[in-house]
């Protein structure tokens, strides 16, 4: 029986964690190109990301703290890749970069530009 509530607790918190990374605007212009975002905002970067192969994206936490904050990632399945989530915090811009791995090889590096602007 707690195994059940345990696994029911697990599947709540997959749910509500999907629900939440559905509802932010999606930023996909790559750099150097300039996404523009309102402060108190939520926005995901979608990457793919296929396990089978091995190779996953890494997000380099190099970007300006003070603007964004970083909510978590969300991995939804070999066909809808990785979900990256933010919070925009203060008006200013930032780059935000990724680095696809296999093992500990690099194989490929994602910048995107993000500038926060008032509501």
């Amino acid at each position: 029986m707690r195994i059940l509530v345990k696994y029911k607790s697990l599947l709540l918190i997959f749910c509500m964690t999907f629900v939440m990374s559905c509802s932010r605007k999606q930023v996909e212009k790559e750099a150097p190109f300039i996404n523009k975002i309102s402060q108190n905002e939520k926005f995901k970067i979608n990457l793919p990301e296929d396990h089978s192969d091995g190779n996953l994206w890494r997000f380099s936490e190099t970007f300006d703290a003070t603007v964004l904050d970083y909510t978590g990632s969300v991995w939804r399945g070999n066909t809808n890749g990785v979900d990256f989530n933010f919070n925009t915090l203060a008006t200013g811009q930032t780059t935000l970069t990724f680095v696809l791995k296999k093992r500990l090889d690099t194989i490929s590096i994602k910048q995107f530009v993000v500038e926060i602007g008032p509501k």
